[in-house]
């Protein structure tokens, strides 16, 4: 039979302007560097209408601002991180930011799993290879309430040399440098990813996305922006608070102001990597606006405007803004300023906290009397739930989930175990705007998730599919079960 694939590409950039050739003109802002800042300059070109940006990869920016043929460059990384040798004086300014996302793709019966927690050990055991299951008791340990399959774990890294690596394995080798050096002795934070075994390697961020979109059992890193782009879940990973912390904007920026900056403005995340910080995604990543030693008033222009007004740009892409404190220390080191405030009026309103309610259809569900199986090795009956109604009018849309718990089946004759019992959830209605999940199909033997939203705000309806096993060897009798449902 032949199998039709289908790439999905997911473009972050907007209009890529050639590479520029010759000496950057005095009327003409000339900037270039990394590409997953191509679609915010834009934005931020309301400052400099004259400024033209090549998006032609941060180490290749970095060489043409060194050469003289920019008048400024954006990248994750220093020219020497990122393996660039410079002989122009240049400065590092942060100017823009967002987490790297730990993204997988873990599907049972072809429904996603969500919420998986890792440690930075896991993690590293897992991009190290010496985790290669998604059942290993390593992650089943973090992770005691979700089912995990017996599938293998598919890693997948970037084939080229990029910023997004080396922030990968810089926090890989500040948290677990015995697992990480032992893997790779001497590496430390590396922009290429090493080769090791049972580690597929892919070209570009686009790449890995689509590597694990189509791959189950599947685990990269990614620019939260791209991650989000993809709408592939992502990992909560355990900060050196030790909490699992999921990449949100919040959680980015508290991780950001965690950082320490050094004297030629460059970034040390270790202390985010480490740190005690409650609340801090332990994976940020700056976006340096590099200057040279003097700069003229065009690039002052760029920078007030992306540094005072733009950062809120970039919340749509995935990017995450400043904080204020980096904000003011970037300006003040292009000797800008990002007063004085504007006239402002202060609007107001009251949010109602909401409420979050179920109500089940009335009545019992009466299942039809077993009948044989065509082997006659089992009895089997089933039915359907009474309608569930959630309805959520909590303020913030924070989403709910819904699980079931069931007893055995019993009667004064004897008992049916609940574990010879399964259901699968249906959806029957949502309000637009709602995402909701049916959960797996699965056996009751323990409580089980009926559905989950991730956008819950409104009104659905649910039910789902009851079967029941009964063994041959049971006695005649009305038998009867409580099932209990939580919404929380």
């Amino acid at each position: 039979m032949r199998r039709a694939f289908s790439v999905v590409c997911v473009v972050l950039v907007g209009l890529l302007v050639g590479a520029p050739t010759g000496t950057a003109q005095a009327e003409r802002l000339v900037g270039v560097g990394t590409t997953t800042m191509t679609t915010l300059v834009e934005q931020w070109r309301v400052g400099v209408p004259s400024l033209a940006y090549s998006g032609i990869g941060a180490a290749a920016g970095l060489a043409e601002f060194d050469a003289g043929r920019a008048d400024f460059a954006l990248s994750e990384s220093t020219a020497a991180q990122a393996g660039v040798p410079t002989t122009r004086p240049l400065r590092y300014v942060p100017i823009a930011a967002q987490g790297i996302s730990v993204v997988y793709n873990v599907s049972v019966r072809g429904v996603r799993v969500q919420g998986i927690r890792l440690s930075t050990a896991t993690t590293a055991k897992i991009f190290t290879g010496a985790v290669t299951r998604w059942d290993d008791p390593a992650i089943v340990a973090e992770n005691s309430d979700i089912t995990l399959p017996p599938l293998p774990i598919r890693p997948v890294v970037r084939a080229e040399a990029t910023s997004t690596t080396a922030r990968f394995t810089d926090w890989l080798d500040s948290t677990q440098p015995a697992l990480w050096q032992t893997a790779c002795p001497g590496c430390g934070a590396t922009s290429t990813y090493p080769s090791l075994p049972g580690i597929t390697a892919v070209p570009g961020a686009i790449g890995v996305g689509n590597y694990a979109r189509q791959t189950n059992g599947s685990i990269g890193y990614l620019e939260r922006s791209y991650g989000q782009a993809l709408n592939l879940p992502q990992a909560t990973l355990r900060s050196g608070a030790g909490v699992y912390v999921a990449p949100t904007t919040d959680t980015v920026q508290v991780g950001l102001g965690q950082a320490r900056q050094l004297a030629d403005g460059s970034i040390d995340y270790r202390p985010v990597h480490t740190g005690p910080t409650f609340g801090a995604y332990p994976l940020v990543m700056h976006v340096y606006l590099v200057v040279p030693a003097t700069v003229g008033s065009e690039i002052q222009r760029f920078a007030r405007y992306a540094l005072c007004e733009g950062q809120a740009g970039g919340l749509a892409l995935g990017m995450t803004p400043l904080p204020q404190a980096r904000v003011s220390a970037s300006a003040a080191a292009l000797g800008i300023s990002c007063g004085p405030a504007r006239p402002t009026q202060t609007l107001g309103t009251e949010v109602e906290a909401g409420e979050l309610l179920m109500s089940v259809e009335a009545g019992g569900v009466a299942l039809p009397s077993p009948v044989m199986s065509p082997d006659g090795s089992i009895l089997t009956t089933s039915g359907r739930l009474r309608t569930i109604t959630i309805t959520d009018t909590r303020a913030g849309d924070p989403g709910w989930s819904l699980s079931g718990q069931l007893t055995d089946f019993t009667s004064p004759s004897g008992t049916i175990a609940r574990s010879n019992a399964a259901w699968t959830p249906m959806v029957l209605e949502q309000a637009p705007g709602q995402v909701i999940t049916p959960g797996a199909v699965t056996d009751l033997s323990t409580a089980r998730v009926l559905a989950v939203a991730a956008r819950g705000a409104g009104t659905a309806k649910l039910t789902a599919r009851l079967d029941l096993w009964v063994p041959t060897s049971t006695y005649a009798g009305d038998y009867t079960a409580v099932l209990t449902l939580t919404a929380i």
